[in-house]
């Protein structure tokens, strides 16, 4: 009985000395669930779990005007505290335009990096935003487990008769020097051009998710990189198309070509006559408080056609003392030199003086939007009687 007392007590012992030392490192505190932002988290793997191999990388990265992006790693102190803040952040996921909801976002392959306590990083670039940032940690890599942690695989059934089957040793992969090549991507495709701005003339493309060596910096302090297309060939590209990567701390400037000289081309004179040709009704003989349409011969005297649509106002008037009683607006489209268009039907209602003469008069280009050689003979009219009928 003694000796099960003993057991009992070192067993309370050992807790509490891990319990104190837990509390001396850094504590795990994951984010309440109703905190974490559903369009921009990484949902697997969770704070304190083992990775190994090929890792698939779940979440969601669905913010509004997200540009892309990208997943880093680095190593924690054995008592998980952060070595420095201003330690480096490795690749785990290169950068990525396209959004993900609920979904695989990446797969790292944790064979580059040797076993250890590391914390994870993802980082949503959002266009004239700070970027958004989501961390897991810590998350432990272990590739090459202790041999007391392996599960012994039973071995084969060898038949007396058979060869030996000689098992393949197992390789352990060296870690993979990180590139600091400086590179950017696409997050749209992008136009490469001979000079560091759009006025110079294109000379190839980048598609979304393609990458190229930036080999130069713009000298005219525009940002724009300097790069080597996979073909070989070298162009400017905006900064505002791509993210980079890597150290652009060796890259040196260059100073673009001069900018292209623009081409003056004068605009030519317009030489257009719009002419208001015969204004008829239909009915001929309108009716009071009844609507009835007018119609317009358009024709174009000039040697050019408009370029632009124009207005047609329609005014009744009383004839007796020039008095407006109704007005309206119709529209016409572009009219060839030479050509004359019948504009209608234009619908009015007149509902006051029946039994007197009114005159229609029709002004084409009322608003004055098209430049003629002779505004003069844009005015035509006509006149008619306007019925009782049904009118009081």
């Amino acid at each position: 009985m003694k000796n099960y007392r003993f057991i009992a007590l070192a067993v309370v012992i050992l807790a509490l000395v891990f319990a104190f030392t837990v509390s001396a490192q850094q504590v795990i505190d994951p984010i309440p669930d109703q905190l974490v932002n559903p369009n921009a988290h990484i949902s697997w793997p969770p704070p304190i779990y083992v990775l190994r191999g090929q890792f698939t990388i779940r979440g969601s990265a669905n913010l509004p005007s997200m540009t892309s992006y990208l997943i880093e790693f680095r190593p924690l102190n054995p008592d998980l505290s952060v070595p420095d803040e201003t330690a480096p952040w490795f690749p785990a996921v290169l950068p990525t335009a396209a959004a993900v909801q609920d979904d695989i976002l990446g797969v790292w392959d944790t064979a580059t990096a040797p076993d250890g306590v590391y914390e994870l990083r993802m980082t949503i670039n959002i266009a004239n935003a700070d970027p958004f940032y989501f961390r897991v940690s810590p998350l432990r890599i272990e590739n090459n487990p202790p041999p007391f942690a392996v599960t012994p695989t039973p071995l084969p059934v060898i038949q007396p008769s058979a060869t030996p089957q000689v098992s393949a040793p197992t390789l352990i992969p060296t870690p993979t020097a990180f590139d600091t090549t400086p590179r950017v991507t696409a997050i749209v495709d992008a136009n490469v051009r001979n000079g560091d701005s759009t006025q110079y003339n294109v000379i190839g493309a980048l598609l979304t998710g393609e990458t190229a060596e930036i080999v130069g910096l713009s000298t005219m302090g525009s940002n724009w990189y300097l790069i080597r297309l996979p073909n070989g060939a070298r162009g400017w590209i905006a900064p505002s198309v791509v993210n980079v990567s890597g150290t652009l701390s060796n890259v040196p400037f260059v100073a673009p070509p001069p900018p292209p000289t623009p081409t003056f081309t004068p605009t030519p004179v317009a030489q257009v006559n719009l002419v208001a040709g015969n204004v008829t009704l239909s009915p001929a003989s309108p009716n009071c408080a009844q609507t009835f349409n007018v119609f317009v011969d358009v024709a174009n005297f000039g040697t050019t056609a408009n370029t632009i649509s124009g207005s047609i106002s329609v005014v009744d008037t009383r004839t007796a003392d020039g008095s407006v009683q109704q007005t309206t607006v119709g529209v016409f489209g572009q009219i060839q030199p030479g050509q004359t268009i019948n504009i209608g039907p234009i619908p009015i209602t007149v509902s006051t003086y029946y039994g007197e003469q009114h005159r229609i008069t029709v002004t084409v280009d009322s608003a004055g939007q098209i430049a003629e050689t002779n505004e003069g003979d844009n005015v035509n009219s006509t006149t008619y009687t306007l019925n009782k009928a049904s009118c009081p």
